[in-house]
């Protein structure tokens, strides 16, 4: 049984290992969900794990499909709530 190929869109945008920097990774991009149900087969519609998805990338529910937050790709773009979490520790409110 042999590994998966990669998602095409993941070769494309150059999805990898992220940087220290946390504004550059993927958990903090506006195309990032973190909680994405996958369901099982024939199942009674409660999923069985959350796992992440990019909107780029694609939403589909098989394992090729999973993004990492420490990762990162070309059209990550940070997200409103990250900026303002940003310029609220730059203004010093918590």
């Amino acid at each position: 049984m042999g590994a998966l190929p990669k998602l095409k869109q993941k070769i494309e945008y150059q999805y990898r290992k992220g940087s220290t920097d946390e504004s550059k990774n993927c958990k903090n991009c506006e195309y990032f969900k973190a909680h994405f149900p996958i369901f099982g087969i024939g199942g009674d519609g409660t999923p069985i794990k959350i796992e992440s998805r990019c909107a780029i990338m694609g939403m589909g529910e098989g394992r090729r499909y999973r993004i990492r937050p420490d990762h990162t790709c070309n059209v990550q773009v940070m997200s409103q709530s990250y900026k303002d979490y940003i310029s609220r520790m730059r203004s010093g409110v918590a």
